[in-house]
């Protein structure tokens, strides 16, 4: 059987071939069966409702901390969705260091190239 547990994010099939990404509710291991609550689907009308569907088609998606300012964009609107207050303000301010240390290294360095190649090509 699959280490699946309760809080974690996965991918699974349901009985009705709709894909669906979320994360797990519940778990009735006697029954094989898990509950999922939805943030994307092929079908839209899923979206925002816990569906159940077999521990046997649930993949668990890997664990990760926010790298990207991308990610932690996406992982607010994931928090958004779900309505958890204190997870977006975990990730606004993660994407706030992301930006500013993706700034401060950005900046800091383009200076240096730009300041280098300039007196470069002066002296040539």
């Amino acid at each position: 059987m699959m280490n699946i547990a309760v809080s974690d994010w996965v991918v699974a099939t349901t009985r009705e071939d709709e894909l669906v990404h979320g994360f797990v509710d519940s778990i009735a291991t006697p029954l094989g069966i898990g509950f999922v609550y939805v943030i994307a689907s092929d079908r839209e009308s899923t979206i925002g409702h816990i569906v159940d569907v077999n521990l046997a088609s649930m993949k668990k998606l890997p664990e990760g901390g926010v790298t990207t300012a991308e990610q932690a964009k996406s992982m607010i609107d994931l928090a958004l969705s779900v309505r958890d207050e204190a997870w977006f303000r975990e990730l606004s301010e993660q994407l706030l260091m992301l930006e500013a240390k993706s700034e401060a290294g950005g900046d800091a360095g383009e200076g240096r190239t730009q300041a280098v190649n300039r007196i470069s090509a002066d002296l040539r």
